[in-house]
Parts: structure tokens; sequence; C-alpha cells
């Protein structure tokens, strides 16, 4: 039963933050559409598979050493525009609560 509790409890806090928070709680909903819309509709496959599978049928008849790496085999770090919406509401989000958490200490110091 103090599991229930516990439970409970935590249940009514996350009430009662989204019931604060609506901002964020709007924010979550959309992010969760959009990873489930973006996860139906990518295709199961990886496109870096498709590539290489695509190179190894044009040079068949070409043996290489498994070893050596090409450059369209590196895996190369690359910076798209959702990440810097992702990166700006990230950090507006905990800017803003980061300025309300030090204007409830400034009035709870008064």
């Amino acid at each position: 039963m103090k599991l229930f509790e516990k439970h409970k409890k935590r249940v009514e806090k996350v009430k009662d933050f989204t019931a604060k928070n609506k901002v964020f709680a709007i924010m979550m909903v959309v992010a969760v559409v959009f990873l489930l819309v973006n996860f139906v509709f990518t295709s199961d496959k990886n496109p870096q598979e498709e590539h290489d599978t695509a190179i190894i049928s044009e040079n068949a008849d070409v043996t290489e050493e498994p070893a050596a790496v090409t450059q369209t085999q590196r895996e190369t770090w690359r910076f798209y525009f959702i990440d810097l919406i992702v990166l700006g509401a990230g950090g507006g989000f905990c800017l803003i609560m980061i300025l309300r958490q030090r204007k409830k200490t400034k009035e709870e110091l008064k």
C-alpha cells in the first residue's frame, strides 16, 4: 500500500507541475508527437547502409580491404537546423526556470 501512496503523490506533483507550466506541457506534447511521427514515417533501413550497398554493387569486381575506411564510410557530425531549434528551446526553458527560481529566492529573502 505504501507504494501506491508514493505513486499517488508523484502523480499529484506531476499534475501540479503541468497545471502551473502550461507552455512546458504543450512543448512536451508537441515533441512527443514529432518524435512519434518521425519514427513511424522513417524507413527501417539505415540510409548509410543503402549508400554502402550501392557502392559495393557498383564496385563488385574490385576487391578492397575490409579494414580500409574511405571518406564515404566515415561517420561525420552534421549540424541540422532542428538541432538549433532544440538547443534554443531547451536553453530558453532553462533560462526561464532559472529566472523564476532567482525571483522566488529574492522574494523569500525579503
